[in-house]
């Protein structure tokens, strides 16, 4: 029997030489490459780790320069210290699809009184930090922020606290900037809605970074015609005929509608109960092809609250599931509102229905937008809101509800040309009636406390606010930002298991996780045995012909 020699340790040599080689050859030819070309795969849902298509298309439309100057201070405390580089890397990746008309320059104002000054003028301003060093908490000033400048116009983000939906914040600037013309939304008042400036303030300020916002008091006047879009904020007051009537004909001119028709109006904090509301909203609705029910909507999966228990000298904070504010997931994700969002929570909501006949006759078209889980109730007449009062019903009431809705087309009235209303007040006048209906859009929602300050955050970036904000871009027909908002801040839901399944997951970590490590331990000893056996034998061949040599001699 005759055997290839094996390889001499000359010829190993010489092959792992080679491949070594080849391999660096092969990383510095891909190196070449791609510092004169740029590709990158983002496999990550919501594509978290590169720019969306609407910055990069801002970035490609640019006709000037555009410059950002970021003011950041040098040895930060955690966990601000990787702001910087975080932003220094996503400011590259813009300037990669600017062809050389979007720079930026990093600056430390620190030890520089003209920077300082020149921060100070921009809008960015130094800021007090609180970090943990040498076993003490120091206070640190420092400047975190940034200036975007084109042409004689700039946009500022004065704090870049954290590095969460800072794509959005950045390319609404740059929006903003390029944008020749800002769209108008009305907020209605006069008629029980919540005020603009007060419980509606957080709102305000996030829809303001992208639209002129105005209050729109009905009670004293008509709707300006530079509104384009019109958000009815949750009347409980009955609106007159001619109120109503100039709504009708704003949605038929062609402007769009974000309508919140709350059908009960909550008191939480003080009776812990619900009373019904009458504005005259479902005049409209209904021609309009939606209707709005007169019931609340309880949820067993819903959003859990923290409530206090008094006790004999003491006071317990207890989180407790509150069915008042259901937990959406089942959601429509072909409409854009919802794009990139997985849940959020309705507060104090009526359930909706869309009315087929009136959109077939219409030719309108009407989506649901969100349902509640199929463990939802409804409740009618008597509304209480305390969390230990709550009892679910039978299995067999608990059922699926229409929750949100959208509608687009062209709208029928809700008046008759022929019997128009009288003005309410002395001096109104009432607009004519327009034959020919123009295309618009419709958002109706059954409840209007999901706008107040308890549920919208400033700092945008929960689920909440993100839909209110969604909702209003797709109502204002302006939906460019929707792809950004959120993007990598919606945490993919857990899905409901049942008793079965945990019982089986947690055996298996406490057995079966043990026998595989055994398992896989067994297999490899085997596996070892097996070349230990190979290689002796190998070694016994070699060694025969070397024997038969000697004896021969």
């Amino acid at each position: 029997m005759t055997l290839k020699p094996l390889l001499t340790r000359e010829a190993r040599f010489r092959n792992e030489l080679t491949m070594f080689l080849t391999l660096c050859g092969i990383l510095i030819l891909v190196n070449f490459i791609s510092t004169r070309s740029f590709i990158r795969w983002d496999f990550t849902r919501a594509h978290a780790y590169s720019l969306a298509k609407v910055s990069k298309q801002y970035m490609r439309d640019l006709n000037d320069p555009m410059t950002v100057k970021a003011f950041f201070t040098k040895n930060l405390p955690a966990p601000y210290n990787s702001n910087a580089r975080y932003l220094r890397d996503l400011l590259e990746d813009y300037r990669t699809y600017s062809r050389g008309k979007f720079n930026f320059q990093f600056v430390d104002p620190a030890e520089d009184p003209s920077l300082q000054k020149e921060a100070t003028t921009l809008g960015v301003y130094q800021i007090q930090l609180t970090a943990v060093q040498r076993d003490k908490f120091e206070q640190k000033n420092g400047y975190m922020g940034l200036a975007v400048i084109y042409q004689d116009r700039k946009e500022v983000i004065p704090l870049i606290q954290d590095t969460n939906g800072l794509e959005y914040q950045l390319t609404s600037a740059i929006k903003k900037l390029l944008q020749k013309e800002t769209k108008v939304i009305g907020v209605t008042q006069g008629y029980g809605e919540p005020g603009l400036t007060e419980n509606l303030e957080n709102f305000r300020q996030m829809l303001a970074k992208n639209y002129e916002i105005i209050p729109v008091d009905l009670s004293v006047g008509g709707i300006p015609e530079r509104v384009s879009t019109l958000l009815v904020a949750g009347p409980t007051k009955l609106l007159p005929d001619d109120k109503l009537y100039a709504l009708d004909q704003f949605l038929r001119s062609g402007r769009n509608v974000a309508m919140l028709a709350p059908m009960l109006k909550a008191d939480p904090r003080t009776t812990m109960q619900a009373q019904p509301v009458f504005s005259g909203l479902s005049r409209l609705l209904n021609a309009w092809g939606v209707s709005v029910q007169p019931n609340l909507i309880y949820d067993m999966q819903c959003q859990r609250i923290s409530v206090a228990q008094r006790g004999p000298g003491f006071i317990m904070q207890n989180i407790v599931p509150y069915p008042p504010f259901p937990l959406v997931t089942d959601i429509n994700r072909e409409n854009p509102i919802n794009q990139n969002l997985e849940s959020y929570t309705l507060p104090f909501i009526s359930s909706l229905a869309l009315n087929e006949g009136v959109l077939k006759n219409n030719s309108l078209k009407g989506e649901v937008l969100a349902k509640s889980s199929p463990r939802a109730w409804e409740q009618k007449n008597f509304f209480m809101l305390s969390p230990q009062f709550i009892q679910p019903p039978q299995p067999n009431e608990l059922h699926t509800f229409d929750l949100i809705a959208a509608v687009s087309g062209k709208f029928p009235s809700a008046f008759s040309p022929d019997k128009l209303p009288q003005a309410s007040r002395k001096g109104d006048t009432v607009p004519g009636f327009l034959p020919e209906a123009k295309p618009a859009r419709l958002l109706v929602v059954g409840c209007a406390d999901l706008l107040s300050n308890d549920f919208m955050n400033p700092r945008n970036t929960d689920q909440i606010s993100q839909f209110a904000l969604n909702a209003m871009d797709w109502v204002a027909q302006d939906p460019v930002l929707i792809e950004i908002r959120n993007k990598g801040l919606a945490p993919v839901p857990l899905a409901g298991v049942g008793d079965g399944q945990r019982r089986l997951v947690k055996y298996f970590n406490m057995i079966g996780l043990p026998l595989l490590v055994a398992l896989g331990g067994l297999l490899m000893w085997r596996r070892f045995q097996v070349r230990r056996l190979s290689i002796a034998a190998l070694v016994h061949c070699r060694a025969v012909p070397k024997k038969d040599k000697l004896r021969e001699q």
